[in-house]
Formats: structure tokens, sequence, C-alpha cells
């Protein structure tokens, strides 16, 4: 039996991230027999997708983290990784910030197809938006999960002449499906029943803007105290977050998760997603919010295409606390929960049109080479 191609695909970690999660909802779909995914990253952590890719028949390389002075080890280590392993043909490269080094690597040593995949509308440092520009020079194929995130790194000119695959982030839509019944257990297991409840998931990071985010919901509690704010995620701000909460006096009001690995069921017990990040690429979260039927307040520096129901309402960030607590409180007056499936699916944001997509991309490319 012919083995499958192995693509490797490139990040940071392998924890829940927006392109992690999205790109494991692809690797759970495709057909293994035919297509295999292996992971480069950049940490020896044991992740939350580790053990999942181990049982699929994945590999993880670990690689040491850039930091800009160790560029020659660094370097190094990605000459090794080619030199043991070459049987890859196609790299996948979702860190776009080193990826002038990795995919020049990888072109010196003839790996034919190198894509390089923006999942995000900014970075969170210059160095990183200027090295993140370089990566297309080494590419043969640009990849973006929205027009914002392909003019950012690849610019104007690639997406001017159709250099760019603009391909949007799948999700499982059928498990998002608003069900009453789930509804009722998930709220009575959390304990909130009674409650008006407010969600945001993503890594406590800048760029998703928590402080604002707890300042709005201020607003809000103290118009209604019987609503309450859930925060899933982990990450480098959490300490800052839980002192702006203890600050604001809204210990009692908000609820931080820590990483969920229900987020389907979860979100059937949330009433509203409150979403005011800086930038993103194409953010899951708003989508899957969305395919639970469920009312989203979102910044207006998220791509439009991320507005597929009339679930979204977008909001300025020049606007103040008290307009965006406004938008909150008037969406959720008059949503009612319904179902979205065909509204998701028609859109092409189902798993199943974009797994074909790349399933045929990875194959025909590979051909194409033989």
């Amino acid at each position: 039996m012919k083995k499958p191609i192995r693509i490797l695909h490139v990040f940071g970690r392998l924890d829940m991230g927006g392109a992690e999660s999205r790109t494991m909802d692809i690797y759970r779909n495709i057909d293994r027999n035919l297509i295999q995914f292996d992971f480069a990253i950049h940490t020896n952590d044991e992740c939350y997708f580790t053990n999942e890719i181990k049982e699929l028949g994945g590999r993880i390389h670990c690689l040491p983290r850039f930091n800009g002075k160790n560029y020659f080890n660094y370097k190094k280590a990605w000459e090794e990784l080619f030199k043991k392993n070459k049987e890859y043909q196609i790299i996948h490269g979702h860190q776009t910030s080193t990826g002038f080094i990795y995919l020049a690597e990888a072109k010196r040593k003839e790996i034919p197809i190198r894509i390089a995949h923006s999942r995000n509308s900014n970075k969170d440092t210059i160095i990183k938006k200027y090295t993140s520009k370089l990566t297309k020079y080494y590419a043969t194929h640009l990849f973006a999960v929205s027009q914002l995130a392909a003019l950012s790194e690849f610019g104007n000119s690639s997406l001017k002449k159709d250099k760019v695959n603009i391909i949007p982030n799948a999700i499982d839509a059928q498990k998002y499906v608003f069900k009453k019944n789930i509804r009722v257990k998930k709220r009575r297991e959390l304990e909130v029943e009674d409650n008006v409840n407010i969600c945001h998931i993503g890594r406590f990071h800048p760029q998703k803007n928590h402080s604002f985010l707890l300042e709005i919901f201020k607003v809000i509690n103290d118009e209604n105290p019987k609503t309450r704010l859930f925060l899933v995620g982990e990450g480098p701000l959490k300490e800052t977050i839980q002192r702006k909460i203890s600050d604001l006096g809204l210990g009692h009001a908000v609820i931080l998760t820590g990483v969920r690995s229900d987020i389907p069921e979860f979100l059937q017990a949330m009433d509203l997603l409150l979403f005011p990040s800086l930038f993103e690429g194409l953010p899951g979260v708003v989508l899957e919010a969305q395919a639970s039927g469920m009312a989203c307040v979102i910044s207006s520096n998220i791509t439009q295409e991320v507005h597929i129901t009339n679930l979204v309402k977008r909001v300025s960030l020049s606007e103040n606390k008290e307009n965006w607590a406004k938008a909150v409180m008037d969406l959720l007056n008059k949503t009612t929960r319904k179902n979205t499936l065909q509204e998701i699916v028609s859109a092409g944001y189902d798993k199943k049109s974009v797994t074909e997509w790349y399933q045929n991309f990875y194959i025909t490319s590979v051909n194409n080479e033989l």
C-alpha cells in the first residue's frame, strides 16, 4: 500500500488556539490513508493536542524558541530536522514570524511545496510584523484566513495579483447547533440558571483586550447584577486580569474557567459572546458562537468576513465602554436562539468543504511535482 503524504505543520505550541484547533479539525477529518500530518513546534512541553496527534499517527518535532540571539542555533535545528526527515514534500507554516528562516531552509533542502499561512491581521510586536513580511519570499504558496490577514502579511500587490488563497476557517458546525435540553443541563451544571451569561474565549494576551472587556462588563453588571462573565483560556496576562477583576469589584461576577474541552456544550449555556479584540485573522470562536445561535458583540477591527449571520454586532474600539455596554444589552434584549447550521454551511465555513479543499490541494500539489 502506498504511504500517505506527510505534511509538516509549523506552530509555536499545540494548545487550543484558533489556528491549532482549526488545523486539528482538518486533521481529524482528512483521509489519513492518503495524508498524514506531522508538527514542528517551539517547545518541549506536552501540549493540549499532543496525545491526540500521536493517537492519529502524527509525529511531533520540538525546536528551540527563536529569540533573535539564537539565530544560528535555530537555523541549525531546522537543518537537522530536514536532514533526518527527508520524506517531507510539503511544509505548511502557520508561524510566519520565523518563516523567513525555516522556509528558506526548506527551500535549500529542495522541499518543493512551502506554504506561508497568515492567521492574523496584525502582530503583537514590530519585529514580528516585519519578519512575517519576509516569509512570502521563501514560500511557493500563500494562504490567509481573511482578506485583512492576507493584506497584513503579504501586502496589497499579492492580493491584486491573486497570489493568495483565502481559505475560510473550518468548524464542525453540526456540533454547535442549539439544543434547549443541553442549555438547561449546562446552565444547571454551571449554577447559573437565573443569570445572564456573557463569555469570552481566548488566551490571556494583549491582542484580546481583556482589560477593556472587563471595563465594559463592569458597566453591564452595575446595570444588571444578575449578569455573569465567563473568561475561558489561559495565558501570560492571567495575574494582571485577576488584579483588574479585584480592582473593579467584580470577583463575585467573573468566572475564570481555564481551558475547556466542552466548548460546544458550554456555548449553549451562554447568552452572548463579547469579543473586543485589537486585531484578529478570522476568529473561529465567533463562528462557533454563531453556529450555536448566540449573539456576538465584536470589535469592528475584526474582518467583516466573520459576520455571516444577523447575530453579530460590530462596535468600534473608539467607542467608550458605556456605548459598548449598551450594544451588549440591546442585543441581549432582542436576540432569541435559533438554528444557524444552514447559514454556516452555505457560507463555506463547515469542516467538510474546507477539508476537501485541503486534501485536494495537498495531493494535487505533490502529484504535480512528481
